[in-house]
């Protein structure tokens, strides 16, 4: 038995691992898009072409998502984390040995996708719906917002690495430092499950898996997700290369980047805090509206410093929301016992999109030298995703709070 002090405390550890564990699973995005430059330079790849790699991972992934998901349906975050971490840090290395080939650019991002599928945000996210429930919104944005402060440092990062450490020491060098900062945090926080024992979360209501994919409601979540995730695909690759387009050298436009992982912290947060408060389809609404405002802004405005870093803040704030988004809806809409599988679907759209989006986008810059009509495009585009959400009705109940049994001795 144990103390509600003692309760809380072991929750925020497991909110502080999984802050830290997020964080760093997912900059593998944001490094591709600092690296499109200097990657380019060394090897004579387009920006397409590099891009591409994001859709491999991004096809793989709704097959490793699901299947990880309902591993960790079944065993709990901590027995798939332990070692789907050190995984992923494997692949992530596997990495610098790319090149100047562009098919072991492709090889070796294809051997990540899959090495590090036990280290994605569907682990980090269950853990933390597993320990809240009165305030998920919150945990889930504040676990959702390291990544905001990491993104904002990936260009000065790479940029650092890149002249200390040569092009290829850049990725073995990230894999080590994340696999010091996340495996550590994971080991000492995340629950351990008595063996037979299922949490209290995991008897919550949620159907069968057949249930679940026949849902309209998953499936209108997954079209909205996939508009919406095809502008964050364009800006997470290609927002740099719009700077650089615009005359901006290297420097300038990794400090502009700076201004989007302290917005993204905000959009999170935000986002979280409002989710408790607001109407749940509101909330998202207006969350699946900002990237659109953001596509039209940027077909609109001339990018010089001022209005590239304003863009950079209502980017940011856009890109925090849309996490935040599918990990609420997905415990609000379906429950927890198939938490898993719900959102590991959904993460698998958005990640799809994110990667095709920035594959055809860059093909599209490479035969038309601009981005104007796929912004256009892509802001007609959230007007129907945000129809979808509308479109859902209100969730069920929230469940009572649940209460993990405590590490056994």
């Amino acid at each position: 038995m144990t103390s509600s002090g003692a309760f809380e405390w072991r929750n925020i550890g497991i909110l502080f691992a999984a802050t830290i564990g997020i964080a760093i699973a997912g900059i593998h995005f944001h490094v591709v898009g600092a690296m499109v430059t200097p990657l380019g330079k060394a090897y004579g790849w387009s920006r397409g072409d590099i891009a591409f790699a994001l859709t491999i991972t991004a096809i793989l992934h709704p097959f490793t998502n699901v299947w990880i998901g309902t591993l960790a349906d079944r065993h709990g975050p901590r027995a798939v984390a332990l070692p789907g971490i050190v995984l992923f840090c494997a692949g992530l290395a596997l990495l610098g040995l790319a090149g100047p080939t562009l098919w072991s650019w492709y090889a070796a991002y294809t051997g990540f996708a899959i090495l590090g599928a036990g280290a994605s945000s569907v682990i980090w996210t269950m853990a933390v719906v597993q320990a809240f429930s009165k305030r998920r919104g919150l945990a889930l944005a504040i676990s959702l917002a390291g990544s905001g402060l990491l993104v904002s440092l990936v260009p000065s990062i790479v940029l650092l690495l890149e002249r200390t450490a040569g092009l290829r020491g850049i990725y073995p060098s990230l894999a080590l430092a994340s696999l010091l900062l996340m495996f550590i945090p994971a080991w000492l926080f995340l629950p351990r499950r008595r063996a037979g024992a299922a949490p209290a979360a995991l008897r919550s209501k949620g159907g069968d898996w057949r249930e679940v994919v026949g849902s309209a409601t998953l499936w209108r979540l997954g079209v909205g997700l996939l508009i919406i995730a095809s502008c964050v695909g364009t800006f997470i690759v290609h927002f740099q290369p719009m700077l650089t387009d615009a005359g901006m050298n290297r420097d300038d436009a990794a400090y502009v980047a700076l201004f989007i992982g302290p917005a993204m912290v905000t959009g999170r947060i935000a986002t979280g805090l409002l989710f408790d408060l607001l109407p749940t389809r509101l909330v998202a609404t207006a969350a699946f509206s900002l990237p659109g405002i953001a596509c039209i802004l940027l077909f609109l405005l001339p990018l010089d410093m001022t209005t590239a870093t304003l863009l950079a803040l209502l980017i940011g704030i856009g890109m925090g929301s849309e996490v935040d988004v599918v990990a609420y809806l997905s415990s609000r809409y379906f429950g927890l016992r198939r938490y898993g599988l719900v959102f590991g679907i959904l993460i698998s759209i958005y990640g799809l999109a994110v990667g095709m989006a920035s594959w055809l986008v860059g093909k599209a810059h490479d035969a038309y030298g601009t981005y104007d009509g796929v912004l256009l495009g892509l802001a007609i585009g959230v007007i129907a995703a945000m129809a979808l959400v509308i479109s859902l009705g209100p969730p069920p109940p929230v469940e009572s709070d649940p209460d993990p049994a405590p590490p056994s001795h």
